[in-house]
């Protein structure tokens, strides 16, 4: 396996900026819930749906986009290797 394979993923930019965005959402989410506590509103409750969904598109865009590079670059990788083996 090559160096970049083994990457760790707490190492990735990409993977720290999503956990961020996470923590983010997670937060805001708990502190309308909090603000709110027993008397949600219409309009906290349509805040808090929107933030869901929000959060949820974005989990979903992250593991496709990771699902995609990964396809990628392990096309990307037999390619490589096909090619080697054809000048042998």
């Amino acid at each position: 396996m090559s160096a970049s394979s083994e990457k760790l993923p707490l190492k990735s930019k990409k993977f720290i900026a999503y956990l961020i965005s996470e923590f983010g959402w997670k937060f805001l989410i708990f502190y309308v819930i909090l603000e709110y506590k027993n008397k949600i509103d219409h309009y906290a409750f349509m805040v808090l749906v929107a933030m869901i969904i929000t959060s949820g598109f974005i989990q979903v865009g992250y593991i496709l986009g990771q699902v995609a590079l990964d396809k990628y670059s392990q096309i990307a990788k037999t390619a490589i290797e096909q090619k080697q083996e054809e000048k042998k």
